[in-house]
């Protein structure tokens, strides 16, 4: 059954419930009461992406002819994110839009979930002022976006894979961004009342914590020694309100699709 999903960068809650995709080896799960665990050090301040251009991605028909081409290029600048169309062309029919994906340009169904869509496209001319939204409301860092992605607007054929939308051209994003939360790292200092769950851990530090009943976002990030907006941060992909059994990503090169499955899976 195909699943189409659609986010807004801008309008992400903090209501975190994801699955984390299973690392190559399978971590060891730390049940154990902490009371004495060590307060996490503190470390430094958040980072502001400077203005100017943070981002491009130079698209490429995934039927190899040349019907689409372009380049993506993301901008930073005012109070939020914009992204343009530079020398665009396309000779498909009909309309076509663009989003981001959390995914790599190899993944089956790249477009069809977790996806920010930025609308229909013109066909022939650049496509300016296509806004990501505020900077604020997007953690300051849209980075966790990996693959450009054009798709048809109403596809006129089925796609093989079964995919709801069939991406037409793709283009992997190149980031120029600084480390906007440096030192970010989740320290598990013992369960409590609110944050009872398991954590999944490797090299002694957590990957990933399991929701329990009873447990509320403050007091899981409380336990882990970081803010509210730090797991909101870390967990960018939210759609739904925390449920035990959720799995919440602890670790910053997790972010985005490195923390929950493609939609193919």
């Amino acid at each position: 059954m195909p699943r189409l999903a659609t986010s807004v960068l801008g309008s992400v809650a903090l209501v975190l419930g994801l699955v984390a995709c299973s690392p190559t080896a399978t971590p060891a799960v730390d049940t154990a009461v902490h009371t004495d665990a060590p307060a996490p050090p503190d470390r430094a301040a958040d980072v502001v992406i400077p203005d100017g251009v943070i981002g491009t991605a130079e698209l490429t028909s995934a039927s190899g002819d040349n019907t689409i081409s372009g380049t993506v290029v993301v901008t930073a600048g005012g109070g939020g994110f914009d992204v343009a169309l530079k020398d665009f062309h396309s000779d498909v029919p009909g309309g076509l839009q663009l989003s981001f994906s959390p995914w790599s340009e190899t993944t089956i169904c790249l477009a069809d979930m977790h996806s920010f869509s930025f609308g229909n496209l013109s066909t022939n001319a650049d496509q300016p002022g296509l806004s990501m939204g505020p900077r604020d409301l997007s953690r300051g860092d849209p980075s966790y976006y990996l693959t450009a992605v054009i798709t048809e607007t109403d596809p006129t054929t089925t796609d093989p894979d079964g995919c709801v939308l069939t991406p037409r051209a793709v283009g992997t994003i190149t980031w120029d961004v600084p480390d906007t939360r440096p030192g970010l790292l989740a320290v598990d200092t013992g369960t409590r009342f609110g944050a009872g769950g398991a954590t999944a851990a490797a090299d002694g530090a957590p990957l990933s914590y399991r929701a329990v009943a009873g447990d509320t976002l403050n007091d899981i990030a409380d336990r882990f020694g970081i803010t509210d907006d730090d797991l909101g941060f870390l967990n960018p992909l939210t759609s739904r309100q925390l449920q035990a059994g959720d799995e919440l990503n602890l670790r910053v090169a997790l972010r985005g699709g490195a923390s929950v499955p493609p939609p193919s899976a």
